[in-house]
């Protein structure tokens, strides 16, 4: 195989306790070390964040506005790549064939723009909050698009609800251009790669909105584009290591998506939004009563703890409780024109 060069865009802030075991995954691969870019794109980090890239040698690029939307943004404008994979600082490359499986799905086939991982996989090390959090993200995720991130169903789920366009001894490969609700399914993480020349050509609207970063697989599908994921490719995604963190991540998102700071809701589920129908935006407006009504979250956390045989997801409703009343916070706030003070993602 004649290997392409690929750029690995890496958003860090103060990532010092997950970093080292990212870039060591990257250093494991057996795609060929010179055809690597690591790019580290940095938010100001003052912890260990910056020694740690320079002992593994890799370059750093400096995000002045420290949010990971610049950050992905930059790594797209400095890629030299003729491939971008996307991983977020606590996410890690299981398989060492991993970047050689997603070159081979590219070159199969012309049409493929965009592959990605086949899903999260839990660290045995870490607390079972981060097992609800690689599952699904939030509880308005959840009750949003009905869809797991989790390796041991995220293939599955995709092979029952969309037509395959293919499936490969490494990947399956699928058509959504005709699709009228589109899956959840980001490109800019869980280690998404994308044709990095194809987006520079087809999309130079990426260069004066940075929050169509999030939003790959949806231009990918006003183009009839491919879109493969891997087989037995899982990411092993170091999360959250405390209840505490993930509660502060979940308020991050409501304050995010209620104040849209520095713009960055367009580049979540605000942004999303524009591509769906109509009849699927208005479903945000049902998660309060879905709730607040108790019985449909227990329920949910019942079906999810028997199938994934985790007692974890009885945190639902208790979870979607949590969430509402931020929600309800921060909007009479909001009507009262205050506005808290907007820390970046996770704080």
């Amino acid at each position: 195989m004649n290997y392409p060069l690929v750029s690995i865009i890496i958003a860090t802030r103060n990532s010092q306790k997950t970093l080292p075991r990212v870039l060591e995954s990257i250093k494991k691969q057996s795609y060929p070390k010179e055809k690597i870019e690591v790019l580290i794109i940095d938010g100001k980090s003052d912890d260990q964040t910056r020694i740690i890239v320079k002992k593994f040698g890799y370059k750093i690029i400096d995000n002045p506005n420290i949010d990971f939307v610049s950050a992905k943004y930059l790594g797209y404008i400095k890629a030299k790549g003729k491939f971008a994979m996307y991983l977020d600082s606590d996410e890690a490359l299981e398989n060492p064939d991993s970047m050689k499986i997603k070159i081979s799905a590219f070159l199969s086939n012309k049409k493929i723009k965009g592959v990605t991982n086949t899903g999260y996989k839990n660290p045995s090390n870490f607390p079972p909050i981060s097992h609800y959090l690689n599952e699904f993200g939030d509880p308005f995720s959840y009750f949003i698009y009905r869809s797991t991130m989790n390796y041991k169903f995220f293939l599955e789920q995709f092979k029952r609800k969309y037509k395959k366009y293919y499936e490969g001894e490494n990947f399956v490969v699928f058509d959504f251009s005709d699709v009228e609700e589109l899956p959840l399914l980001e490109l800019v993480e869980m280690g998404g790669t994308i044709d990095l020349d194809y987006f520079k050509k087809q999309f130079p609207q990426i260069k004066k909105d940075p929050t169509l970063i999030a939003h790959f697989l949806y231009l990918l599908s006003t183009k009839k584009a491919l879109i493969a994921i891997t087989k037995n490719d899982p990411i092993i995604h170091y999360s959250v290591d405390s209840l505490k963190k993930y509660l502060s991540k979940v308020a991050w998102r409501v304050r995010n998506n209620i104040y849209n700071a520095d713009g960055l809701a367009l580049s979540g589920f605000e942004g999303r939004e524009q591509f769906q129908p109509v009849s699927y935006r208005l479903k945000r407006y049902l998660f309060i009563p879905y709730s607040l009504s108790i019985i449909f979250p227990l329920i949910d956390s019942i079906y999810l703890s028997v199938t994934r045989k985790d007692a974890i997801f009885l945190i639902h409703p208790i979870l979607c409780i949590y969430t509402v009343l931020l929600i309800i916070h921060h909007y009479l706030l909001n009507l009262l024109n205050i506005k808290p003070n907007l820390k970046t993602y996770g704080s």
